[in-house]
């Protein structure tokens, strides 16, 4: 048995450096225990990556990986390192960011943890650009995420990362800034007991209707008009196996082009009408004004633990929240209105 323990810390240790400071030796259950419950935690996670950011931006395009080095710096005196590849993805931040969204490739990592044993990569999202207020479109995203995750249990969860990224084409030049990682989808679909479902030819009116309500009235209370069931346009459509939840449940992702999240480079949809991304235009399924009026009062029922999560985030500036804070409020506020549903709900719903 011991020989077996042995033996899988070589191999942790080969594929992962474990470096120890300040006379820590750290177990082979810490190497383990390092990226257990990923997802689960609030607390931001640590990461240096090691990579020649000039090579990343000539090959944005590329569907080819490139070598770079992960760090997790657990604590003072304990810290991992792991072979990772990455890869830009995504489609106008790709094309118009300096430093283009990427998936982290962790295949061959030997990265030891049983929750991550099915994963393969993840989606990091990181700073378009390098001014100051591309950090605040990184919080304000990552907070769009958390606030669904409280409005529903189907929904993609996050990790906030301090990123450190070091520029090996650039004598290891070294910037801090914040980051986060998306959920893979084998985790969602594990965590939820689902499969995911790849047709493009599904419609509105074939995915469950009480989740697409709810999807529906917060794409609208968020300001995003950039989504859509047929063609999997920032949904991912997942069906759980237990059927607690029948047919077809949709889960959104991709924030950037919201009002809550306000981005300078945000533009609604030429076919919308509106001017901007903090003009509201619902999307979502005609319904029956008794339904709808049913789920508007149940989505209500978040408002308060909404806004204390945004405001009780220490990392984003005091203005930023509250300027969220009010973005919401707003939508609220313009619910509770007796002409809502036919202003704004039953002109424009599909």
């Amino acid at each position: 048995m011991r020989r077996i323990i042995f033996l899988t810390l070589v191999l942790v240790l080969i594929a992962g450096r474990v470096v120890a400071q300040q006379g820590y030796v750290p177990t082979f259950e810490d190497t383990l225990m390092v990226y257990e419950g990923m997802f689960s935690t609030e607390e931001p996670l640590h990461l240096t990556l090691k990579t020649d950011l000039k090579i990343l931006k000539k090959t944005r395009r590329d569907e080819k990986y490139l070598p770079a080095e992960m760090t997790c710096h657990v604590n003072d005196s304990f810290e991992v390192t792991h072979p990772v590849r990455i890869k830009a993805r995504g489609v106008f931040r790709r094309d118009n960011c300096t430093y283009p969204p990427f998936w982290l490739n962790i295949r061959y990592s030997g990265i030891e943890a049983d929750s991550m044993m099915d994963v393969n990569k993840m989606k990091m999202v990181i700073r378009c650009r390098k001014a100051a207020q591309y950090e605040t479109y990184i919080l304000r995203e990552y907070l769009v995420y958390k606030i669904y995750n409280l409005v529903s249990p189907y929904s993609f969860r996050v990790r906030l990362v301090k990123l450190n990224f070091v520029d090996t084409g650039k004598e290891d030049t070294t910037t801090e800034d914040w980051a986060f990682l998306i959920e893979p989808q084998e985790l969602l679909e594990k965590r939820l007991n689902a499969v995911a479902v790849k047709s493009d030819k599904l419609s509105i009116r074939t995915v469950n209707r009480e989740v697409m309500d709810r999807v529906s009235l917060f794409q609208y209370m968020i300001g995003n008009g950039d989504f859509s069931v047929t063609g999997r346009h920032n949904l991912k459509i997942i069906t759980l196996k237990d059927q607690q939840v029948p047919g077809f449940v949709p889960i959104p992702y991709d924030f950037d082009y919201t009002g809550l999240v306000n981005a300078h480079y945000a533009v609604p949809g030429e076919t919308l009408g509106i001017s901007s991304v903090r003009e509201r235009y619902f999307l979502g399924p005609c319904r029956s004004k008794e339904v709808e009026l049913e789920a508007i009062r149940d989505f209500a029922r978040y408002r308060d633990e909404m806004i204390d999560y945004v405001m009780a985030f220490e990392y984003l500036d005091e203005k930023e929240k509250l300027d969220m804070v009010a973005y919401i409020e707003s939508y609220f506020t313009e619910s509770e209105d007796q002409r809502f549903y036919e202003s704004k709900i039953s002109s424009t719903c599909r």
